[in-house]
């Protein structure tokens, strides 16, 4: 297993790997499905595209700009971390809730990796 800010050229976080427009959101918040937990929320909807797509979604109730930002840093370098295990043809949002701001590196993968899990996501 890699450690956590090593990265190699097959688990680098790129502009193909994010769903950025508000449509993509709408699109696998109404259609997809939510795998819930005290942490976060992860809403996943199966499409064809060449790689797992992932959004990040954290609300101002979480915290001021710098707070949000780290959480967002921090859910990226996960996904980053397991791209390589997930399925290929999905999109996901992950959504923050406020007690994962307080969260450490492995609180953040221990929980995602529980909700990947539960979605059956894992190749």
């Amino acid at each position: 297993m890699q450690e956590f800010g090593t990265k190699k050229k097959s688990s680098l976080f790129l502009k193909k790997n994010r769903i950025k427009s508000k449509a993509g959101f709408q699109l696998v918040y109404t259609t997809g499905r939510s795998v819930v937990d005290s942490l976060s929320v992860l809403y996943v909807l199966p499409l064809d595209a060449e790689g797992p797509k992932i959004g990040f979604a954290v609300g101002k109730k979480i915290g001021n700009a710098v707070v949000r930002n780290r959480v967002k840093r921090m859910m990226r370098e996960v996904f980053r971390h397991h791209k390589s295990e997930l399925l290929t043809n999905i999109q996901l949002i992950w959504v923050a809730r406020k007690k994962l701001a307080a969260a450490d590196l492995k609180t953040y993968d221990r929980v995602f990796m529980r909700l990947a899990k539960r979605a059956v996501l894992l190749k």
